[in-house]
């Protein structure tokens, strides 16, 4: 199997240098512990993934970060697989720049999509964009996987995911904090990811809800 082509977002990191410590400097404050990093099992990416049939010949458009742990579990069934990152990029040309760099896949669309906390985050007038914007770089049978929260808090942080294995995942807060919306109920879940058809439903820790959708 040839290795999956990608496209991966690389960010560049500012350097710090370090500087002798006098007697008369205030102490450093250590830094804060990373945010808790959370397993769970997903049903709902093991039922997208039983769709895959024979190995090596799909296309993965995940909107996620990118991820080397990810990449392997595609790598087990995808011939080239992308990384949008339209998840987690929130600069000056949005979220919808990032969704419009996509570019068009006239000879091989996307057989599997997974959007992650994605609606969770875009704005309530975004979503039917983003829908429209999935069908049109996605196969008439595309595969569609999703995760939004089901309680309300005060303020949620967004989540990055990773794929361990085909039934497993892990996910930490990732970024500052962002006023919450209500939760996303099941019905209306249904209207938002049309033409997608929801088909599954599943409940993870912490009260997040995957969806499974077909064309």
């Amino acid at each position: 199997m040839s290795p999956p082509a990608l496209a991966l977002a690389w960010w560049r990191r500012g350097g710090r240098s370090e500087a002798e410590e006098s007697p008369d400097q205030e102490p450093v404050e250590p830094p804060d512990p990373p945010p808790e990093l959370v397993g769970s099992r997903s049903p709902g990416v093991a039922a997208l993934l039983e769709w895959t049939g024979a190995p090596g010949g799909h296309a993965v458009l995940d909107l996620g970060p990118s991820s080397s742990r990810t990449l392997r579990v595609y790598g087990e069934f995808a011939r080239r697989v992308r990384f949008a990152d339209v998840a987690t990029v929130w600069g000056a040309e949005g979220w919808e720049g990032v969704l419009e760099s996509l570019p068009p896949q006239p000879v091989q669309p996307y057989d599997f999509i997974l959007g992650w906390d994605i609606v969770d985050r875009i704005p309530v007038e975004g979503r039917r964009r983003l829908m429209d914007r999935l069908v049109e770089v996605s196969a008439p049978d595309a595969a569609l996987h999703m995760v939004v929260r089901g309680t309300r808090e005060a303020d949620t942080r967004p989540l990055r995911f990773e794929l361990v294995a085909t039934d497993r995942v892990q996910y930490r807060p990732l970024g500052p904090d962002r006023p919450a919306r209500d939760p996303i109920l099941p019905a209306e879940m249904e209207r938002v990811l049309e033409p997608f058809r929801v088909v599954r439903g599943f409940t993870l820790k912490g009260g997040l809800r995957e969806y499974v959708a077909k064309r």
